[in-house]
């Protein structure tokens, strides 16, 4: 007979689990990549004395084993680290604008201390992947009331077929970090840290004002004036670190908007109503269809709105900024990465599938299989999102 004073368990896991669980999923991957980089097949991709440096530092001997994770945009991110948004370029041109500076900044962080800046960056990535993956199963856990909740949200985020960009010295586990840290001090209702971490979390990913454009729906929707500082905390620090970049671009390379106007060299046109229209047309591009990614925007806007239906406007919000997004790019070009910034997302396939441990479990087995493959393309310079 349990005590009257006895309270209820918490339908919270601990961080501590949560985080050995995630960063060993992140360290597996790591060592996964360092071996299916050493099967066939052997690409190199053409030399570029513009990047000759890079690789360089890249392919030393230290450095060599950690190689293949610096690869695709991950080169670019050490780019901008080494030579900056000014000089940061390949023969396609002056493009290191494109990218987001939370990466390249651990980089440089670990060059200034005297560390090896690629496996420092390395090591900062998987860390904040592993803390950010288990802050966001707590809020997930918060948000269902329900433990083995957050644990499967957990499960289905780590297997997802890009969860593996969480290793890759790229913006995703910046994002993943304070997009947690974010939701986390929303539900509890403090707007500084919400605020701070929203900011935060739009000098990692485009996708970063989706949370200040949700705070701001979902305040419009109720109207209390109790929530309006957590709102406004959660609006002004998203547009805010978006503002500080921009600035940031206006005085390195003179232009404000470099990075949104680079986007072409990926495919990306010029901002249009047609872009609706375009995107839908990159599903059966003759050259590199993209029917995997507009299958994975479409369930994410399925979720995004069952979200806004069952948990309110600002969980569904932060689910259809990163479709819509996709939508007004006019390709669905590496969705299926950028759709990994859609964390309720993850809460609500995680609610569907909570009754039913066994087609969890499958859905689970299936994403990993398709990381694998999307892992291994990546290592091998092959697109992977």
């Amino acid at each position: 007979m349990s005590s009257p004073f006895s309270l209820p368990p918490s339908p919270v896991p601990r961080f501590l689990p949560l985080f050995l669980v995630a960063l060993g999923a992140r360290l597996g991957t790591v060592a996964l990549g360092a071996l299916l980089a050493t099967t066939p097949p052997h690409i190199e991709p053409p030399f570029d004395p513009d990047v000759a440096a890079v690789n360089a530092r890249l392919t030393s001997a230290v450095t060599r084993p950690i190689e293949p994770w610096y690869r695709w945009d991950g080169r670019w991110v050490a780019n901008v680290a080494l030579n900056g948004y000014g000089g940061a370029s390949d023969r396609g041109g002056r493009l290191g604008v494109a990218f987001m500076p939370a990466a390249p900044f651990a980089l440089a962080l670990g060059d200034a201390v005297g560390l090896n800046p690629y496996w420092f960056a390395l090591t900062v990535v998987n860390l904040a992947g592993a803390a950010g993956a288990s802050v966001f199963a707590r809020v997930a856990a918060r948000q269902l009331n329900d433990a083995a909740a957050g644990w499967g949200a957990l499960a289905l985020l780590l297997t997802f077929p890009t969860a593996f960009f969480f290793s890759a010295p790229y913006n995703e586990s910046f994002g993943l970090l304070f997009t947690a840290l974010a939701l986390s001090a929303w539900q509890v209702n403090r707007p500084a840290a919400a605020g701070l971490s929203a900011a935060c979390g739009s000098l990692a990913r485009l996708t970063g004002p989706a949370l200040g454009v949700a705070a701001l729906v979902d305040w419009l929707g109720t109207r209390e004036r109790a929530k309006l500082p957590r709102a406004l905390a959660l609006a002004l620090g998203s547009f805010g670190g978006l503002a500080l970049f921009c600035g940031y671009l206006w005085w390195a390379v003179g232009d404000p908007l470099a990075g949104l106007k680079s986007q072409a060299a990926w495919g990306r046109p010029e901002l249009s109503w047609k872009n609706l229209l375009l995107a839908v047309r990159s599903i059966y591009d003759p050259v590199v269809p993209h029917w995997g990614e507009a299958a994975v925007v479409f369930a994410a806007a399925l979720l995004g709105v069952r979200a806004w239906a069952k948990r309110g406007a600002f969980w569904g919000v932060i689910v259809l900024v990163p479709v819509a997004q996709m939508f007004l790019s006019g390709t669905f070009l590496s969705a299926h990465r950028v759709i990994l910034a859609a964390l309720p997302a993850f809460i609500e396939l995680a609610d569907l599938l909570r009754t039913n441990p066994a087609r969890r479990f499958a859905v689970a087995v299936a994403f990993g299989a398709i990381q694998f493959v999307l892992l291994n393309r990546y290592l091998h310079w092959q697109f992977a999102g």
